[in-house]
């Protein structure tokens, strides 16, 4: 069974109210209330290794929460990772996949099969974070 990672982004009011009643978030999550989100399919684990983390690492970790937990990302945290995934090129994620020094990274070998595959999932989650804080939004990430 493959694990992706899924965005879904909020009002920074709303993350702030799912932070109090964490119940909040499996209701939001479930009946798809989040105003947009993406997925980065399986390439979440290599995507972090070569970004270090950018992206991925980020937000407050919630674990009683959905089925794995989940992740959330304040407004200001969406902001500057926005602008951090900004200064990633094509060729430079590229360059990282080729380089890339974690062998063990979950589906490594599908991606560095599948370059083009690949680029598409880590431009979905710059499109993601460059939409959320272009709204002054935040987000939630989970895996399932």
């Amino acid at each position: 069974m493959s694990m992706n990672l899924f965005f879904m982004a909020y009002t920074q009011k709303e993350l702030d109210e799912m932070d109090e009643n964490h119940k909040l978030i499996d209701e939001s999550v479930d009946s798809e209330s989040y105003l947009f989100s993406t997925d980065v399919e399986t390439a979440w684990d290599v995507l972090r290794s070569i970004l270090g983390g950018v992206g991925i690492e980020v937000g407050k970790g919630i674990d009683d929460a959905l089925f794995n937990g989940c992740t959330l990302i304040s407004s200001e945290q969406v902001k500057a990772h926005a602008q951090e995934l900004s200064k990633w090129s094509r060729e430079k994620v590229l360059e990282g996949l080729h380089n890339i020094e974690d062998l063990d990274a979950y589906h490594l070998e599908v991606f560095q099969d599948e370059e083009e595959y690949f680029l598409e999932q880590f431009e979905k989650m710059v499109a993601f974070y460059k939409k959320a804080a272009e709204k002054g939004l935040g987000a939630i990430s989970y895996a399932a």
